[in-house]
């Protein structure tokens, strides 16, 4: 991966108060005694040569700190988080989880030096005492908060964490779906028993595409701290002191030196964070959901599907099969039709919704199937789709007002024959929209 010798440089001339570093002071010491010491431990390259007391900042440094200022977007209501990173330099173990799509998972990156990991480096080191702080990076390629909230629940929820990063700024759209379940995601995480701290993280592609604009009105809702990498890049780029280059080496991924240069826009939070001397309110979530959350507490079926749970009971498979299939984070199996018959897979689902969790390719080998409920035909579904490229996608099959009781029937069309259709999820949710 190329590293760009302009932002090398910039990261090389860091100023004070933004700097990542391994900290092994005592942890409950004041935040001005542990500048003070991180400073002492600090690598001499990464030390800045003058302060603002003896000598101005050169315009690189000065450029540099500006732009890591305006990746700080809101510091939210900090309580929970105060909580949890308390909790961590007591000694007690706290988990941090990040969900997103696929530069969370840390293309552009490897799983040590993507942002995720980087980030959760500082926190580890920074407030934990040894071990006991964990990770659970829950990123999936090409996959949009439709699929997060719907997954969430597996592969976040079940380790019980502490504090969670959101990222779906640019894989979700503008349409209501995207905000509804953007919004759902946020709610189920924050309603947990154990209170998780919830931070935002804005993305942004080489066209200008992020989704911070609605994101942010839910950030300013909820009270949650926010960062942003359009906000801290584009006016660099636009003022020609960096190029889209010098982030990512593709459309919308950061590069190595782009990764670390996200979580350096995080380790600015905790630091601005650590300088404030007060004590935030306790946090209550909003009542009421801003955009619409519909989809909270979604529940998720995979191909190993036993009927443990009422929401969604698996009868007949007809056509279909469950087989031993992986896609992404999906190695439970899936619901396998290969092309012969139109024997429907029938179920009994309860929920004011119905998403199917299915592979999508580009290819003539795909088929498609109609999805009926209660006798009629609610949806066509066709896996073979040109923006696709093997990843799960999540297609909703009908949305309802409120929860109702539904028997359905998934069937293989007839120009299917000979092609492929792979199910690796069943979901639904149960949020009656009336009682808003």
């Amino acid at each position: 991966m190329r590293v760009s010798k302009k932002i090398a440089a910039i990261i090389a001339a860091a100023a004070m108060g933004v700097l990542f570093v391994s900290c092994s002071e005592n942890k409950t010491e004041s935040s001005n005694d542990k500048l003070a010491v991180e400073t002492e431990n600090q690598a001499p390259e990464t030390v800045p040569k003058t302060t603002a007391a003896t000598e101005p900042l050169t315009p690189e440094e000065q450029a540099r700190m500006d732009m890591i200022g305006r990746s700080f977007v809101s510091m939210g209501n900090t309580h929970r988080i105060e909580e949890k990173l308390t909790k961590a330099m007591r000694g007690e173990k706290i988990t941090v989880a990040y969900i997103g799509g696929s530069i969370t998972e840390g293309i552009g990156g490897d799983k040590e030096n993507c942002y995720a990991k980087l980030s959760y480096n500082y926190i580890a080191e920074h407030y934990g005492t040894g071990d006991n702080v964990e990770y659970v990076n829950a990123g999936v390629s090409g996959t949009p908060s439709v699929l997060g909230n719907l997954r969430v629940q597996k592969d976040v929820l079940d380790y019980e964490p502490d504090i969670v990063f959101v990222e779906f700024a640019v894989n979700d759209g503008m349409e209501q779906i995207y905000k509804e379940s953007y919004e759902s995601l946020l709610r189920t995480i924050l309603q947990q028993e154990n209170e998780p701290a919830v931070m935002l993280l804005f993305t942004v592609t080489s066209t200008g595409h992020t989704c911070q604009p609605h994101m942010s009105e839910l950030g300013e809702y909820y009270g949650l701290p926010m960062i942003s990498v359009p906000d801290a890049i584009q006016p660099e780029i636009e003022a020609g002191r960096m190029t889209w280059a010098d982030y990512s080496d593709d459309e919308a991924h950061p590069n190595m030196e782009g990764h670390k240069l996200v979580a350096e826009f995080i380790g600015n939070w905790f630091r601005q964070n650590e300088f404030r001397n007060m004590v935030e309110p306790d946090y209550s979530v909003p009542v009421l959901p801003k955009f619409g959350a519909p989809y909270e507490n979604a529940f998720l079926a995979v191909g190993d599907y036993d009927n443990s749970n009422e929401n969604i009971q698996i009868g007949d498979t007809g056509s279909f099969s469950q087989e031993a299939r992986r896609i992404a984070d999906f190695t439970k199996g899936a619901w396998v039709y290969k092309g012969e018959g139109t024997e429907p897979l029938k179920m009994k689902v309860r929920g004011n919704s119905l998403f199917l969790v299915c592979k999508r390719n580009n290819s003539e080998t795909m088929g498609s199937f109609e999805v009926w409920i209660d006798g009629q035909k609610a949806n066509t579904i066709n896996t073979n789709q040109k923006d696709g490229w093997g990843e799960p996608y999540a297609f909703q099959v009908i949305k309802w007002s409120s929860v109702r009781d539904m028997e359905v029937e998934i069937v293989p069309t007839e120009d299917s024959a000979g092609k492929t259709i792979e199910i690796f999820g069943i979901a639904c949710s149960q949020v009656d929209s009336i009682s808003f």
